[in-house]
């Protein structure tokens, strides 16, 4: 097999000076960057390919820094309003900011009114944990204002108890609501959850997802 080789022997010498310019003569070698379009980073917010930053979101919500809705803690994750999967999109109006642990507790459902009632819901739920750092001469001010300013103590619920403890606390359901139960709401239920919910942090689905369709379910059937 015939091998090429460089007959010259190799070149260690260094130039003073190195001068790079266009062959002479060849006028269509170069280019005018005045003339390339612009390739702008999207069109529209909505059509955005990556997530705005966590500035970004907080300048959108009006808040000075980038932390947890619920609980002000920091750091605070981007989280969707509406899973992309669901058909939500990267625009900074479709984000919210959460903790780890709160954003592993929020709904995902194509619903962004019950997304942002159910960060409401948990604002109040977890109130006194907005002041876990707070100094204790302040706690003491909130005390005397009548801020709650302490915890409430959760214990960890069964799975179906959770969603239940979120049907009544957030969707007012009574007794009366979980007694007429059926199969046709068991039936609407799981199209819901199939239709308009997806799965986050590896969960297949959590609470909050599961009582959100259980209450659309519910007032499907009613509106039939």
């Amino acid at each position: 097999m015939y091998e090429a080789k460089n007959s010259q022997r190799q070149s260690n010498l260094i130039p003073d000076e190195i001068q790079i310019d266009y062959p002479e003569g060849d006028e269509g070698f170069w280019y005018d960057v005045e003339l390339l379009p612009l390739r702008t980073r999207e069109t529209n917010a909505k059509d955005r390919k990556s997530p705005p930053s966590r500035q970004a979101i907080a300048d959108y919500l009006g808040m000075d820094e980038a932390s947890c809705l619920v609980c002000w803690g920091t750091p605070a994750d981007r989280a969707h309003v509406v899973p992309t999967s669901l058909g939500g999109s990267m625009d900074v109006r479709n984000f919210a900011l959460l903790c780890e642990s709160h954003h592993k507790q929020a709904p995902d459902i194509a619903d962004a009114e019950a997304f942002w009632a159910w960060v409401d819901y948990a604002e109040l739920r977890d109130s006194g944990s907005k002041w876990r750092q707070a100094p204790e001469d302040l706690k003491e001010w909130l005390h005397s204002q009548g801020v709650n300013t302490e915890m409430t103590p959760r214990e960890e619920l069964e799975f179906m108890t959770e969603v239940k403890f979120e049907l009544e606390h957030l969707y007012g359901w009574t007794e009366s609501d979980f007694s007429a139960a059926s199969w046709n709401l068991a039936e609407e239920y799981h199209r819901v959850l199939d239709a308009a919910t997806g799965k986050h942090f590896g969960v297949d689905k959590k609470a909050a997802t599961h009582a959100w369709a259980y209450h659309v379910a519910s007032q499907r059937l009613a509106a039939r």
